[in-house]
């Protein structure tokens, strides 16, 4: 029987995932939100996190699936040269 392992966000996430409830937020459902902040206002340390948790595939399908809005230009630029 295969166990789902668990991770948890580390506190250095608490800054750019300010207007979330930090406490609450589940690294498997709301992912998205984590990817997206991630790429706008984090730095490398966030990145490598999202990296070996997420893979690099979905960073890049959920970044590439945004709208035009939730990814600021040079953000959306660098993703695509790391992800894509």
């Amino acid at each position: 029987m295969k166990t789902e392992t668990t991770i948890s966000i580390p506190l250095y996430f608490k800054p750019i995932l300010w207007s979330y409830d930090f406490e609450k937020l589940d690294p498997q459902k709301n992912k998205r939100d984590i990817i997206l902040n991630t790429i706008n206002y984090g730095n490398l340390i966030h990145w490598f996190w999202i990296l070996k948790n997420y893979g690099k595939a979905r960073v890049w399908r959920i970044a590439k699936q945004s709208r035009p809005t939730e990814l600021r230009i040079g953000a959306r630029r660098l993703a695509e040269v790391i992800f894509g």
